[in-house]
């Protein structure tokens, strides 16, 4: 392969670790020895090279800006489907929801269980603190949990807002969990590199 191939190839995979930054050092490594072995396969099942064929490998690839993020979004979806981390959660499940109607609807059927859960769990915390504003409300807008600054209605739970945010916080937060990592099973995953390179004509 002469030099002008080859600092093609390079300004290509340059292009595609500048698009992974987010990923770790060793998945971007890993990324790019694909690419690359991919790029070398083709161009060796397709007789001799020339800048021509190489054009047409590349652009099979699709540019860098475009496969980088679907990398970093499977990596993102495989990571919080091994975690207990809410956070990194929620964010695989908005990377999917920003690709689709399904995503974006369990991305926000996360948001509501996660708010409801934090909700319960600090009223329970904070009111020891502020029982006279903190506690469960059935006002002219709807039932409300956490605070009101000039309550008008009785609290519907008083005390026993603590020992119900805590148990019911909690167990939404594990609900919601366990519901987001078993919906991420169903993230659309596009292999970016075929698993059989394809014989361009000679």
């Amino acid at each position: 392969m002469n030099i002008e191939l080859q600092t093609r190839i390079d300004t290509y995979l340059m292009k595609l670790r500048r698009s992974l930054g987010e990923l770790p050092p060793e998945d971007v490594n890993d990324i790019l020895r694909e690419i690359r072995g991919h790029i070398l396969e083709r161009a060796e099942n397709g007789g001799q090279l020339t800048n021509e064929k190489l054009v047409q490998i590349l652009r099979d690839l699709g540019e860098p800006e475009e496969i980088g993020p679907l990398y970093q979004r499977e990596a993102s979806v495989a990571r919080a489907r091994s975690s207990l981390s809410p956070t990194l959660i929620l964010r695989a499940t908005m990377r999917w929801g920003m690709n689709s109607i399904l995503g974006f609807a369990v991305f926000v059927a996360g948001l509501f269980g996660y708010g409801l859960a934090g909700g319960l769990i600090v009223s329970a915390f904070v009111k020891p603190f502020d029982p006279e504003h903190v506690g469960a409300w059935l006002t002219g807008s709807g039932f409300t949990i956490g605070t009101l600054a000039h309550p008008t209605h009785p609290d519907l739970l008083g005390w026993w807002i603590i020992p119900v945010g805590l148990v019911v916080g909690a167990t939404l937060l594990v609900a919601t969990t366990r519901f987001l990592r078993w919906m991420l099973r169903f993230a659309i995953r596009r292999r970016i590199v075929p698993s059989a390179p394809v014989a361009l004509p000679v």
